[in-house]
């Protein structure tokens, strides 16, 4: 189930690559190399913490995922790609499926603790976005005031802990992790939600 997550979340994030390139009109090798950085920046962040290597490198699934996913924006009518909506939507996307696999992937791993795999979870999650942000030269979404984005991971994270600790198996978990995840974002997106932002210093 993991695995499956992470492929799908590999070509959202993929898309959203692609999709955020437009506004800046690279070549296609600019675009695939955002698409890249974007799909597996959180994975890469995530094994690394967890001292095991990375599973992006060894398996041409992942490859053909991201192949698949840019492809999509690629061939997409430019009309709906200037929808800022599309980006967002499968930032959301991507956002939750990469933020289950994340957080089952440590939390089954036995090395860390449940509170830690939420936090592990988000950083995959998020991990992809802000490399693609600050590619694009874009404040990255964590930072923008109010931003309801890791927010949404931590809920979505606990909200998996709710259904383990209720006798979910582990798929059932992750689905739990990621409907949530995204959900909550898409609601955020929709009606504007938002988080007091921090005064600054005068």
């Amino acid at each position: 189930m993991i695995y499956a997550l992470e492929l799908m979340g590999v070509a959202a994030f993929a898309a959203s690559g692609v999709a955020a390139s437009r506004a800046k009109r690279p070549d296609l090798i600019g675009a695939m190399i955002l698409a890249f950085a974007t799909a597996l920046g959180g994975g890469i962040i995530r094994d690394a913490i967890l001292g095991v290597p990375a599973q992006t490198f060894r398996d041409g699934f992942y490859f053909a995922a991201i192949l698949f996913g840019a492809g999509v924006a690629l061939r997409a009518p430019r009309m709906i790609l200037r929808l800022g909506s599309t980006l967002r939507v499968a930032d959301a996307i991507g956002l939750g499926l990469f933020n289950a696999s994340g957080m089952m992937k440590a939390y089954e791993s036995g090395e860390v603790s449940p509170v830690f795999a939420v936090v592990l979870g988000t950083i995959t999650g998020t991990g992809g976005g802000i490399i693609r942000d600050v590619l694009c030269n874009e404040m990255p979404a964590l930072l923008r005031p109010g931003e309801l984005y890791v927010t949404t991971c931590i809920a979505g994270g606990l909200a998996g802990l709710a259904a383990l600790a209720l006798g979910a198996d582990p798929v059932a978990a992750s689905g739990v992790i990621a409907g949530v995840t995204i959900g909550f974002r898409l609601l955020a997106i929709r009606y504007n939600w938002k988080l007091e932002a921090l005064r600054g210093v005068e």
